[in-house]
């Protein structure tokens, strides 16, 4: 089972293509992550996979149960910290709310409201929400952005529990050495398309970084994975 698009395209205008004939494979059980400089479509490609932009017509999609969260979301309510959550598990049955709420350490911030929170309470909160609709296919875009590197790591390391548990998890990260740690496959976004899509060693390399970057990046190992380091002066 898989979440699939075909022929992707997409432009906010004639003149401004932000995606050109790509495809994507989100693979259920997978951790996959989608990389690329600023403003190369990263977030577009979330969008259309979840089916908010209007895309091309002969773009072909697969048919799954899909969650969302965006890079901001303001509700039109300031709802608690629990009644978030709730309002996800109304879509699914069967979601142990206090256990989720405990495994993303916001349990005692249930009935705070979202305005109450941290930018990382808050998004460890949404994460939840999505996360209690029980979702085949979830699309995360920069989930972590907010974390300190504490929680990211508690963050990677529960969503890699629900892709063992079937599901398949899309992430637009700007953190070049946590998608190493964590992806099981990476996406490479340039130029309109996917230009190279693999496991980490075979897409973390010198040669697809500096195509992006130029050469104020470098790639090195640590305990045989690819870390992504500034070149020196």
């Amino acid at each position: 089972m898989s979440l699939r698009a075909e022929h992707l395209c997409f432009a906010y205008t004639a003149e401004q293509p932000i995606l050109n004939d790509l495809s994507f494979e989100l693979q259920a059980g997978e951790l996959h992550f989608i990389v690329g400089a600023n403003g190369s479509g990263k977030s577009t490609l979330l969008q259309c996979l979840a089916q908010l932009l209007p895309v091309a017509p002969d773009t072909v999609f697969s048919e799954s149960r899909v969650a969302y969260l965006p890079q901001t979301i303001a509700p039109c309510q300031d709802f608690s910290v629990l009644q978030v959550i709730e309002l996800g598990a109304q879509l699914a049955e069967g979601c142990d709310i206090k256990e989720l709420m405990g495994q993303l350490k916001i349990d005692h911030l249930a009935k705070r409201t979202l305005s109450q929170l941290s930018g990382g309470e808050r998004q460890r909160a949404l994460v939840a929400a999505v996360l209690a609709e029980q979702p085949k296919f979830l699309l995360l875009d920069e989930p972590s952005s907010s974390l300190d590197m504490h929680h990211q790591v508690e963050l990677f390391r529960l969503l890699k529990t629900f892709c063992n548990k079937g599901v398949g998890i899309a992430v637009v990260c700007h953190d070049w050495n946590i998608a190493s740690r964590y992806a099981d496959r990476i996406s490479l976004v340039h130029d309109n398309a996917i230009i190279k899509c693999g496991n980490p060693h075979e897409v973390i390399t010198s040669e697809n970084l500096q195509h992006l970057f130029g050469r104020s990046v470098v790639v090195t190992h640590s305990q045989q994975t690819p870390v992504v380091m500034p070149a020196h002066e």
